[in-house]
């Protein structure tokens, strides 16, 4: 363990005057990062599932629905279901099971508080870290209401993302206090806290590298005595972090591939996957700096053209040769710069998962290090001697708080906004069919929603649309059937049941559905036929073995020569 302890920068405290100590100080800058995020998230309490891999999550999981039990827990623990180790984020949302049941705005309020302690938890760490209170302050301001992080507080689906916040900024706020006086009790907390992170989201694995970054700026544990020495300390003290880190990404990759979102090279090669990851590099910080026309959904392009992919690079060159220009009197520059482009490494496309090119979720954590590089670079700029000469020291100061808060107003008026966009899965995905091209999985899902509303006239276009974009979209054609049968045109439901089938002929839903077009066409026979193969794929299939029974009778009817043959049969979906 390195025995050198951190060398705080000087605080930006300001003089005694509405609070009396640095302590009121504080309790006032919670107190209010508390109250906005209550202001801009608040009504999501009061705000619908999205139907957007919350089935997955919550509605349709049997575990999560059983509540707090010895099976359920035995079950979080062991589970990869949905593409991912993290039984923490399965007992977060039994937990909830157990306290709201099915009501969503309960689990709008679990999110809204987990962000709410990650926003706390990330004000005290830096604050711990560098002592610069109002800079701290800032930096979590930005952090709670950027419009980029809408989705990981909105979306049930991703509690993942602020559970897993909430164990990031401990074991942030852990290691300063590690940094302040090492020792192996202390060093064991930031171990246990970061071992929690995995277990919420696998993305935490990149915080040791972090930590090391925060050994040059502001912890500045590697320029007192022996450099070398140090270096080695600090680095040897990361193992355990970087061993148990691989280990729980191996466990993703693994279980991202057994839920098929593990994409092939033959599906997305590797160039297309570099050039992806540099144009979403710019892309996160474009939005970072005007975030509009956000969405759900980015579908993936396959390949970029050489345009965007250039001036993605030339941006990153640029920041990345500043940075490390600066390095001497503005370490916190590279710092926060590779923060960022570290943090963001496990989802940036090399290794893809799913179909879309980007995701606002992704930059949860990522972002907090362009922020800290951005206020602590307007804070060094209200310190030079010739801009103070010039605008006088304390029109400077006021100039510098002015621009921070007049950013923080923009970026929580237009969170706002974004937020209403998560009311229910019509809105969401009629702002995402709207600011996107080809979209399908956002066609597919606004005609989803439609379709539950019963208003399967508007949703037929939506599916239509999405099978032009991607003619093999398994989703969309089922959906398709099902909204045909809605309307009552079993006859034409028949081919697009059929496809689904083709694609994946151990789908027991689809031959539960398929049979029922067939018994309502009047091929009694035909219908049996796949009853009795969904029931033989899923053998506890309610459903479809009551339509079995229904079916047999009405073909013991229709074998009776003085019967008729009944106008409907009643069937269940």
């Amino acid at each position: 363990m390195n025995e050198n302890s951190s060398t705080t920068p000087k605080s930006d405290s300001p003089a005694p005057g509405i609070a009396d100590s640095p302590s009121q100080w504080r309790r006032l800058i919670c107190l209010g990062l508390a109250l906005s995020i209550l202001a801009v998230f608040g009504r999501l309490a009061f705000f619908d599932f999205v139907f957007f891999d919350d089935h997955v999550y919550v509605i349709e999981k049997a575990q999560v629905l059983a509540g707090l039990t010895t099976e359920s827990i035995r079950w979080a623990f062991t589970a990869t279901d949905a593409g991912f180790w993290h039984p923490l984020t399965w007992l977060s949302l039994i937990v909830d099971r157990e306290i709201w049941g099915l009501n969503p705005g309960g689990y709008h309020i679990t999110n809204i508080l987990l962000h709410l302690a990650a926003t706390l938890l990330l004000f005290t760490a830096l604050n711990r870290l560098t002592g610069a209170l109002w800079k701290s302050g800032i930096v979590a301001a930005l952090f709670a209401l950027h419009p980029l992080h809408v989705e990981s507080v909105a979306w049930i689906a991703e509690r993942k993302d602020v559970l897993s916040g909430v164990f990031w900024m401990l074991s942030l706020f852990l290691y300063a206090r590690y940094v302040e006086s090492p020792g192996w009790g202390r060093y064991s907390l930031v171990l246990l806290s970061f071992i929690l992170g995995v277990m919420a989201k696998p993305m935490v694995v990149t915080l040791p590298v972090i930590m090391l970054l925060l050994d040059v700026w502001p912890c500045n544990r590697l320029s007192e005595g022996n450099w070398r020495r140090n270096w080695k300390l600090v680095f040897w003290e990361k193992i355990p972090f970087l061993i148990i880190g691989v280990a729980v990404g191996l466990v993703t990759m693994m279980a991202e591939q057994q839920v098929g979102a593990l994409k092939s090279f033959e599906e997305f090669p590797f160039f297309a996957r570099l050039t992806n990851a540099i144009v979403a590099y710019g892309f996160y910080l474009y939005k970072m700096a005007l975030p509009f026309n956000l969405s759900v959904h980015y579908p993936h392009p396959g390949a970029w053209p050489l345009g965007p992919v250039a001036l993605s690079l030339a941006v990153l060159g640029v920041i990345s040769c500043f940075s490390i220009k600066q390095l001497k009197s503005a370490p916190y520059l590279l710092v926060g710069w590779l923060w960022y482009l570290i943090s963001l490494l496990p989802v940036i496309g090399l290794i893809q998962i799913g179909g879309h090119a980007f995701a606002d979720r992704y930059t949860y954590i990522p972002l907090i290090g362009v922020f800290i590089a951005l206020v602590w670079w307007v804070g060094g700029l209200t310190e030079q001697r010739k801009l103070r000469q010039f605008l006088g020291s304390d029109r400077l100061q006021l100039l510098a708080a002015m621009s921070g808060l007049a950013a923080i107003v923009f970026f929580a008026l237009i969170s706002v906004v974004q937020v209403g966009r998560w009311q229910n899965a019509e809105t969401l995905f009629r702002q995402a069919v709207m600011v996107t091209e080809n979209n399908y999985l956002a066609h597919n899902n606004l005609g989803a929603a439609l379709s539950r509303q019963g208003r399967h006239g508007e949703a037929i276009p939506q599916f239509e649309r999405a099978l032009q974009i991607r003619p093999d979209y398994q989703e969309a054609l089922f959906n398709m059937g099902e909204a045909l049968a809605g309307e009552g045109r079993y006859g034409e439901a028949l081919p697009f049941y059929g496809r689904v089938l083709a694609l994946q002929p151990r789908f027991a839903e689809g031959h539960n559905n398929i049979a029922i077009a067939y018994a309502k066409t009047g091929n009694i026979n035909q219908a049996i036929a796949h009853f009795r193969e969904a029931i033989r794929i899923r053998p506890d299939y309610g459903e479809a073995i009551k339509n079995l029974k229904i079916a047999e009778k009405e073909k013991i009817r229709e074998d009776q020569p003085s019967s008729h043959t009944p106008t409907s049969v009643h069937l269940n979906h």
